[in-house]
């Protein structure tokens, strides 16, 4: 199958966090147009990611979109 969107909101403290933007575009999981959004900590930073479009911060927790 593949989605519209996918949001995904792992435990900050997940080893292989940083993996999941590689792993969702592997598995070729998000329609053409869909988008991906990845809730994350400050240490975590994707924007060298190709598929990275933004990021967004609201106090402690910061999001990073993917298309």
């Amino acid at each position: 199958n593949k989605f519209d969107m996918i949001f995904a909101d792992p435990p900050y403290q997940l080893t292989n966090l940083a993996e999941i933007p590689d792993l969702i575009f592997q598995h070729n999981l998000l329609k053409t147009d869909g988008l991906f959004v990845l809730e994350h900590s400050s240490k975590n930073n994707f924007e060298t990611h190709p598929h990275f479009t933004f990021h967004r911060s609201y106090g402690n927790v910061n999001f990073s979109f993917f298309e």
